[in-house]
């Protein structure tokens, strides 16, 4: 149910990432842009796609895992410039060792979810831009930096609880329905005995 489910939640978030996200964020960062002129001029955007895959890896199997995050790089790829595959495997490490950690540490706390976000924020920002040079495009390096890596480090760190709190509702609902169906067959089959 997981991977079929994975199809419908990562197309919208990528579906949202692209078009109402940005505006929305434009529209508030233009807002604060008259308090606080650090805001003025940014171009980052909120990672919707890599946050719902973090999030998922976290407490989900691995190959569920990957599966979420070979999906969700897939419909960003469609949706940007980059070529097909290049978020997707930037974002199977980041599932690969978001699992990882999560399976070390006894309890996944909000520390956890913020360092693991700003650690995923970094490298998929950094393999994308790799990715990118590799095409020939050229880019000023501490213009980008300042302008789209650190606006998106801060927003990804606001937005990343709640996403992860949304996500683990769904996977309770997804697991607890799927203990039910199959409980339900042992009972169903038993009863034909």
């Amino acid at each position: 149910m997981g991977r079929y489910l994975s199809i419908l939640i990562l197309g919208v978030a990528a579906a949202l990432s692209t078009t109402i996200l940005p505006q929305l964020l434009a529209l508030a960062v233009s807002l604060a842009g008259n308090i606080t002129p650090a805001f003025g001029n940014t171009r980052g955007q909120i990672n919707l796609v890599m946050l719902v895959v973090l999030a998922w890896s976290v407490r989900a199997e691995l190959s569920s895992a990957f599966v979420w995050a070979f999906v969700g790089g897939i419909l960003i790829d469609l949706f940007s410039i980059l070529p097909l595959g290049a978020s997707s495997a930037g974002l199977l490490i980041i599932a690969y060792f978001a699992n990882g950690v999560a399976r070390q540490v006894y309890r996944v706390r909000v520390f956890t979810i913020l360092a693991m976000t700003l650690l995923a924020t970094v490298f998929l920002y950094a393999f994308t831009f790799a990715a990118l040079l590799l095409l020939g495009n050229q880019y000023d390096f501490l213009a980008q930096l300042r302008m789209v890596l650190l606006p998106t480090l801060f927003y990804n760190l606001v937005v990343c609880i709640p996403i992860y709190g949304l996500i683990r509702v769904v996977q309770r609902r997804v697991w607890a329905g799927g203990s039910e169906f199959a409980g339900s067959l042992t009972r169903a089959a038993g009863a034909r005995h």
